[in-house]
């Protein structure tokens, strides 16, 4: 049966019960049984979600089952993103957050399946973990609840609730690694017919989850949280071995991605911070694990040998690059301009920028601000140069003497 027909015959179920819950309530319930990989029996956890049921058939109920395994499954494989409906609008927040609207719904059907991990039997940790995602949850079943949980005192309210939106697979992530992994969990798990090699498979996805909220730092003192995260990958999963079997396709793997983000993460913020050769060393090993280079590390890597003036170097990649580009041609245009000055050749390289985006020259001097890169662009974009200048590309133009005013002649 598919999805969308044990969606519509739980909903028939629920019209025929005591509590009608919504459906989004019941998805949040079921995902909220998953958490500590110990629900109760379904003829409890049914009458607690629905109350008194009639049937005229076994099918919803049927239908209600396949549901919660369904659940359960995405649980353990920590896929626990909220439905695509459980939106919270920038505009509006409020309006997001009134009663009956998705949001609410989904968070208090997890709040109320929450109530049956019984507290005395879970250690200090895993308190601490189910009393932060009961927090982040109960903020987001009303407005007024909101501003009781999140409102820290500062200005911008509406961004703080954003965050805490975007969090909360994240602090489903934690607190389920955190029921799971303990040590009186692994008898538990054993009934389920988890293997001792599936369980570390489930930790390190888990584990990935949780460094959304660190990739987005962008401070100095980061790089040394990066600096550990990354060893305990390399420690316990990315080994040499490991590094050797599946160079070249390590972006093919969904287990590598987050180590991979970091580093890059990591590579950033070292150009950003002073820090050229080491982030250009790290990007060369990343195009090494995945030549593909889905993440895009070779824009960062142009403007890493830039600033460096390791004008050999940059100019055997931009070979290596059979593509035209934004990055690629401020590249060139920066680099003839640095070894020959404002000669012929590098004039030519200049109008070809300009060419193909229009937009460079008034954003990279100042002159104009770009439209914000979110994550896509269109060759030739403002949101292009936006990237491009994330990606080291006004380090770039400032570690070379006359650059900018260069690139404003015509």
């Amino acid at each position: 049966m598919s999805i969308q027909l044990i969606k519509k015959a739980v909903k028939a179920l629920s019209a025929n019960s005591e509590l009608q819950p919504d459906i989004l309530y019941i998805e949040g319930y079921l995902m909220g049984l998953g958490v500590a990989l110990q629900p109760p029996l379904p003829s409890e956890w049914l009458e607690h979600l629905f109350g008194h049921y009639e049937l005229d058939n076994t099918k919803p109920l049927e239908a209600v089952m396949d549901f919660q395994a369904i659940c359960m499954r995405k649980m353990m494989r920590d896929e626990n993103a909220l439905p695509k409906s459980c939106v919270l609008s920038k505009s509006d927040p409020q309006e997001s957050l009134q009663a009956g609207k998705p949001l609410p719904l989904y968070c208090m059907g997890m709040l109320r399946s929450l109530t049956w991990i019984n507290m005395e039997h879970i250690n200090a940790e895993q308190r601490q973990q189910l009393q932060w995602l009961k927090e982040v949850l109960r903020g987001f079943t009303s407005y007024e609840r909101a501003q009781k949980e999140f409102d820290y005192g500062e200005s911008d309210f509406e961004k703080v609730l954003i965050k805490q939106r975007r969090m909360i697979p994240t602090y489903v992530a934690n607190t389920a690694y955190a029921m799971r992994f303990a040590d009186d969990m692994v008898e538990v798990l054993g009934e389920y017919g988890i293997t001792d090699e599936e369980m570390l498979e489930q930790a390190n996805e888990v584990f990935n989850e949780m460094l959304e909220e660190v990739l987005d730092r962008d401070d100095e003192a980061a790089i040394a949280e990066f600096d550990g995260l990354v060893e305990k990958f390399e420690a316990n999963m990315i080994t040499p071995d490991f590094v050797t079997e599946n160079m070249g396709v390590f972006w093919k793997m969904h287990e590598t991605r987050p180590y991979m983000m970091l580093r890059a993460k990591r590579a950033q913020l070292n150009l950003a911070y002073g820090h050229a050769d080491k982030a250009a060393k790290e990007l060369q090993d990343l195009l090494q694990l995945n030549p593909n280079d889905n993440q895009g590390n070779r824009y960062l890597l142009l403007n890493c040998l830039i600033v460096m003036q390791d004008w050999a170097q940059l100019g055997d990649y931009l070979g290596q690059f059979s593509e035209c580009s934004t990055f690629t041609q401020a590249a060139h245009a920066l680099m003839l301009f640095a070894t020959e000055g404002d000669s012929a050749q590098s004039r030519e390289a200049k109008r070809a920028l300009k060419d193909y985006n229009s937009h460079f020259q008034m954003i990279v001097t100042g002159q104009k601000k770009a439209k914000h890169y979110m994550d896509s662009y269109s060759p030739g974009s403002e949101e292009e140069v936006d990237y491009y200048l994330d990606a080291g590309g006004k380090k770039a133009w400032l570690s070379v003497e006359g650059s900018l005013f260069w690139l404003r002649q015509k």
